[in-house]
């Protein structure tokens, strides 16, 4: 059994790293899946909640794998080690009568470990056969240039070999997952939701990863504003434009967070852009006249304190955030909601 340790510990290794990284960073990485599973689903059910988060571990597991171990001394690693691709396809037949059980475990392994990449490209995001088979041979394509180029540069030298028959069998694992989710569907048949269905009572989880899509939204738009507009000054040389300020920016996150949370879902029945995508409108009864304008005006301010808080309130921004949870956990519902 030693060979057989041998041979998985590397394995072990990546998946054990993954593990550690997944509760730092499947925070964000599990938002768009979120956000995805709300716009099919329009609600977060614990298997969908729990399939977020297989994913996310699946994904760091996938690029764990791709990356680590890295020899500990690049320099003479380089110095003897000169891997060159492995473009014959079908070479592994060749591995297998001269390695014998260890050929036959390494293209064991390449096909189980893209099964779950099929199996969540038909099951999740219901992809089609047309769409899943070029998306899992590029994403091995993707792991073998990343090994082929060491870590695109991080790395002095390759240090894992590029191999051709790398991409068959990952693709092969990939279409037997996305088989396997075919049965799976018809044993358990996934629910179908009305396409124009708008949730007007929205949960906490619902409500966050909609701001959260807007706050990148926001975020990007306003950067690309501050920066096309610095562009601008300096190519026409308008005035002493030296350097972007930070102002500049806080600038055009305060109109950019106007036009997302208060302009656009004012002409959309209070669906931001965030709120659309995941099935929801932020006006959670109908209002008129001055009740809405209010509405909103004390929506902005309460949002616009507890994420940018901190350029105004410094650390009592986190005081307005514990409130608010606070709040809801007794009332189910934010203050504005009461307007």
């Amino acid at each position: 059994m030693a060979f057989i340790e041998s041979f998985t510990r590397p394995f072990m290794l990546a998946v054990m790293l993954a593990v550690m990284l997944w509760p730092f960073l499947s925070f964000v990485l599990t938002l768009p899946v979120l956000a995805l599973l709300y716009h099919r689903d329009n609600r977060i059910r614990f298997t969908s909640a729990l399939t977020a988060y297989l994913i996310v571990l699946y994904l760091l597991a996938l690029a764990c794998f791709t990356t680590y171990p890295m020899p500990e001394d690049p320099m003479a690693y380089c110095a003897v080690h000169h891997l060159q691709p492995q473009l014959n396809p079908f070479e592994f037949i060749h591995d297998i009568r001269s390695a014998g059980i260890i050929g036959i475990l390494q293209i064991m392994l390449n096909v189980v470990f893209f099964i779950p990449l099929g199996f969540f490209m038909k099951r999740t995001f219901r992809w089609r056969l047309v769409l899943a088979a070029p998306v899992a041979f590029c994403c091995s394509l993707l792991i073998e240039t990343t090994q082929l180029t060491g870590d695109w540069g991080l790395y002095p030298c390759a240090y894992r070999l590029f191999d051709v028959d790398d991409l068959i069998t990952n693709t092969v694992g990939a279409l037997i997952g996305f088989a396997l989710a075919g049965l799976f569907n018809r044993i358990v048949p996934d629910e179908r939701i009305e396409p124009n269905a708008i949730t007007t009572h929205p949960g906490f989880l619902r409500r966050f990863v909609a701001l959260m899509i807007d706050v990148v939204l926001i975020e990007v738009t306003a950067l690309s504003v501050s920066l096309l507009t610095y562009m601008l000054l300096r190519t026409f040389e308008f005035g002493s434009v030296e350097a972007m300020s930070v102002s500049d920016t806080l600038y055009a996150t305060v109109v950019m967070y106007v036009v997302f949370e208060v302009i656009i879902p004012w002409f959309r029945e209070g669906r931001t852009l965030g709120g659309g995508f995941t099935r929801m409108t932020v006006e959670t009864t109908m209002r008129c006249g001055w009740r809405r304008v209010a509405f909103y005006a004390v929506r902005a301010a309460v949002l616009y304190c507890a994420v940018f808080g901190a350029t105004v309130l410094g650390p009592w921004q986190l005081l307005v955030v514990v409130a608010l949870a606070i709040f809801w956990i007794a009332k189910r519902c934010m203050p504005y909601d009461l307007i």
